[in-house]
């Protein structure tokens, strides 16, 4: 079943489906999803029509298939077929996984045609909008989606389904974006961190030199002037930033190495994200 989902999922030109047995969950779910892809709603009216016969209950194993369902939930939404049997399968699969209830939760927004809820597997929605042509974007959506996925580990899930359907959710928030491929991105995302560590060292190092030269001279000129008006007013705005000579280093230094790097950042054209804490 994943093999044939992934070429379903990669639009695989020779892929045909395996002999219907209506029995068997697998045989159901590839020939409803190819079905769907190919647009055949006659044949999947009356495929529809033969299983809306079956009585299931919360033991019936088949009604546990995610690729099976998430097929139904697809065929119903993309030819408006009766959907209160396929409801009523969501009500049945009752778990105490919470991937299995999140997924769940999923299938039943996209039912109501809530494509962009907030709490739910947004690469289900958006593998469901690919394969019924029911497009509605969201970018805040996708983007939450793909920084929670990049930054997981591979396998993202227990669930092979939704292992399928995360991969293909990255490369449609790459396409849609217009982003790079992920090796592309992966190389960018390197330099950046690269580049953020670079221009903090320059800044620390072209500010140092300055404060200490400051200190130096306030230091010696406290030794050899103490009663200069010029020696007191540098001691009073060095306090006047909350620091004293012996703190000046430390204090005066840090914020110049901000706003430096801040600089030094800009000039380069680098702009951070919102989301983003400085480095």
């Amino acid at each position: 079943m994943p093999q044939f989902f992934v070429g379903i999922l990669y639009e695989q030109a020779d892929l045909r489906p395996p002999h219907l047995l209506l029995a068997d969950s697998n045989s159901l779910a590839c020939n409803v999803l190819y079905l769907v892809r190919s647009a055949d709603e006659m044949r999947c009216q009356e495929l529809y029509q033969q299983l809306l016969g079956r009585r299931p209950n919360k033991e019936s194993e088949w009604i546990y298939n995610d690729y099976l369902i998430f097929s139904l939930v697809c065929a119903v939404k993309k030819f408006a077929l009766p959907s209160e049997w396929v409801r009523h399968l969501l009500v049945l699969r009752t778990s105490q996984d919470e991937e299995k209830q999140r997924l769940n939760v999923t299938l039943t927004n996209i039912m109501a045609g809530n494509l962009n809820s907030r709490e739910d597997y947004h690469q289900v929605s958006l593998v469901y909008q690919l394969l019924t042509g029911e497009q509605v974007p969201d970018e805040t959506r996708i983007n939450k989606m793909f920084k929670f996925l990049w930054r997981r580990p591979f396998p993202f899930f227990s669930s092979p389904f939704l292992n399928l359907v995360s991969l293909k959710a990255l490369e449609l928030a790459f396409n849609s974006k217009g982003l790079l491929n992920p090796e592309q991105f992966f190389s960018a995302e390197q330099f950046t961190d690269r580049f953020l560590r670079r221009t903090h060292r320059l800044a620390a190092f072209i500010v140092t030199v300055p404060v200490v030269a400051l200190v130096v001279a306030l230091a010696i000129a406290t030794v050899r002037y103490p009663d200069n008006g010029w020696v007191k007013l540098g001691l009073g705005l060095t306090s006047a930033f909350g620091v004293d000579v012996m703190g000046s280093f430390s204090g005066l230094r840090n914020n110049l190495q901000t706003r430096v790097t801040a600089v030094i950042r800009r000039t380069f054209g680098y702009k951070a994200p919102a989301s983003n804490s400085s480095k």
